[in-house]
């Protein structure tokens, strides 16, 4: 089952769920281990464009996710309780607002010289406005700050994901890891 069905997530889904999922945790680990090398460590000079440029294949990834996600309809929410799938929807548009607002700033701190973003050095993204220097600076603070906040809620996320596993014992978590059946 490729598409997704009001009862479950099909495979294209799922799989946009785990590349993001898995994009996401290798950028910011990725972006935690630079901050610490110094000028002469290899990775200070590789890791910036590997990071650039998979934070551009989250943006093509992310616009890929809502666009799939408006030509599907939304699986059913599962729980019976009313604040649980509210909090659900809550942490889902949460992750939406803030790894839009992490590329964007990534992509503000990438190009504020001018220089376009690049993506493995395929694709050029044009500059659209140059930063001094503060402003290049609080667009990194906002951006760690931002990422701290996606990896908070995707802890959250995991906690719901199995609270609904083996506390409420419902298919939330087991329909993001295999389709249904197709009917």
């Amino acid at each position: 089952m490729l598409k997704d069905t009001r009862r479950d997530y099909g495979w294209i889904s799922i799989s946009i769920h785990w590349i993001s999922a898995l994009l996401i945790f290798f950028l910011f680990g990725l972006g935690i281990y630079m901050t610490g090398l110094s000028y002469y460590d290899e990775w200070y000079h590789k890791g910036p464009s590997l990071h650039i440029s998979l934070g551009l294949v989250l943006l093509l990834v992310m616009v890929v996710r809502l666009v799939w996600r408006g030509a599907n309809p939304t699986p059913e929410d599962l729980s019976p309780h009313r604040l649980n799938n509210a909090l659900a929807k809550l942490v889902k548009l949460g992750f939406y607002l803030l790894i839009f607002a992490v590329i964007i700033s990534g992509y503000l701190i990438t190009t504020a010289e001018g220089k376009p973003a690049e993506i493995f050095g395929l694709l050029k993204i044009p500059s659209i406005m140059e930063l001094s220097a503060s402003q290049v600076d609080l667009a990194g603070e906002i951006h760690e700050f931002l990422a701290w906040g996606i990896v908070l809620l995707a802890v959250l996320h995991a906690l719901g994901a199995l609270m609904h596993h083996f506390v409420w014992r419902d298919r939330t978590l087991v329909r993001m890891l295999k389709p249904g059946k197709q009917k």
